[in-house]
């Protein structure tokens, strides 16, 4: 007689079982008699999850193979295909690696004037392009959610190049770092902003007024608030990843590992959801029953926002709404960097600027104000006054 599996098995595909490891941090295992076993390395509901599952499976089966460079030598497409391979050399996470390899790859493909860099020899390459070339990547074209370049695109594509030419410099592909040397953007105040927009109290109940508990959209919008995590750790959250009341996170930007209490309110929203519009992997799911991508998630929420009236928000206001929240309330910076997974206090000041600026103004005129009606108060009571016995 088989076994029957463990509880918190249950909703586990076949042959995978849970394991938490000394530090508390819990781990997914592949175990097949006959089959090599072997820990996840993705997370749970993840494409990347499914796909390295069949793996297991199928352990045999042809990997595929990777493809050699056919550029020509000493060219930008032989220095750009060395230095994204491999592909790790990028950044720590998939998403940052992804994101850095999208700007060197639109820098290869470069724009109608300039047409396509990748058969530049790099050597001919030299401060002066790339002053040229960050100029033309400092212009803002597109409306609305269909915008490219703009001063923050620059100021990225300068460090990549920077990061990107001292591989070359290290390699002997060239002689000079001419992204090192070029000239350093400075955001002018006309270009400054806030990033995305941050919910205020008034938006946050008209979402809710329009979208009402037992819906996806209103789901979205209390796992955005109130785990306070990015859209590619909110998408793929789900029933089956609770465990005594927490739902745990590993950020796919960082790889840093969180336990995010479940709120009451959050709570509420998920018990709301009908069984047919939800899934025990992953908490909201498409009209097919299939999980969205990041991507997919993204654009779905953003409608959902307009829907109820909404235009310029997102899911990542969200959750510079919640950071903004607790900063009104005084919080520390300890424990809103435990909830959000900042490191730096550099960092989360970004998020928390205004509501800081906004009580710390507040503390600042009240003490003043404090100050001079004392001051009154004791010069009246040291005058002299005169009575009818004088």
């Amino acid at each position: 007689m088989a076994r029957p599996r463990d509880r918190s098995n249950r909703f586990l595909p076949e042959f995978v079982t849970r394991e938490k490891n000394r530090h508390g941090n819990v781990r997914y295992r592949f175990r097949k008699k006959g089959l090599p076993s072997g820990y996840f390395k993705a997370t749970l509901g993840t494409e990347d999850f499914r796909t390295e599952y069949h793996a297991f499976l199928n352990p045999s089966a042809e990997k595929p193979k990777i493809a050699r460079s056919t550029a020509a030598p000493g060219s930008l497409d032989e220095a750009l295909d060395r230095y994204m391979n491999p592909i790790t050399r990028l950044g720590p996470s998939e998403i940052t690696q992804q994101k850095v390899k999208a700007v060197l790859e639109d820098f290869r493909n470069g724009d109608e004037t300039s047409g396509y860099r990748g058969t530049r020899m790099l050597r001919g390459i030299n401060f002066e392009s790339v002053d040229k070339i960050l100029a033309k990547k400092r212009v803002k074209t597109g409306v609305g959610n269909k915008t490219k370049g703009g001063i923050n695109a620059a100021i990225k594509l300068r460090k990549e190049l920077v990061r990107f030419f001292d591989f070359c410099l290290k390699a002997g592909l060239c002689e000079v770092n001419p992204a090192a040397q070029s000239e350093k953007l400075k955001v002018a105040i006309g270009e400054r902003t806030k990033g995305f927009h941050t919910w205020t109290e008034a938006e946050i109940q008209q979402y809710r007024d329009h979208h009402k508990l037992g819906t996806r959209e209103r789901l979205a919008m209390e796992l955005y608030l109130w785990t306070d995590q990015r859209r590619c750790d909110v998408f793929k959250m789900g029933k089956a990843q609770i465990v005594g009341g927490r739902i745990p996170v590993v950020q796919a930007k960082t790889g840093k590992a969180l336990w995010v209490p479940l709120a009451p309110q959050l709570l509420e929203a998920i018990v709301a959801m009908p069984p047919h519009l939800t899934s025990p992997f992953c908490f909201i799911v498409s009209r097919k029953g299939t999980a969205y991508t990041k991507e997919s998630f993204g654009n779905w929420f953003k409608d959902a926002c307009v829907a109820a009236g909404l235009m310029h928000h997102n899911g990542h206001g969200l959750r510079k709404a919640t950071l903004r929240r607790l900063a009104e309330l005084g919080t520390a910076n300890k424990p809103m960097k435990a909830l959000s997974g900042q490191e730096r206090d550099e960092t989360l000041a970004i998020y928390t600027a205004d509501a800081d600026q906004k009580r710390l103004a507040d503390q600042a005129i009240t003490a003043l104000a404090r100050w001079e009606m004392q001051a009154k108060q004791e010069d009246r009571d040291g005058e002299y006054r005169f009575t009818a016995n004088d």
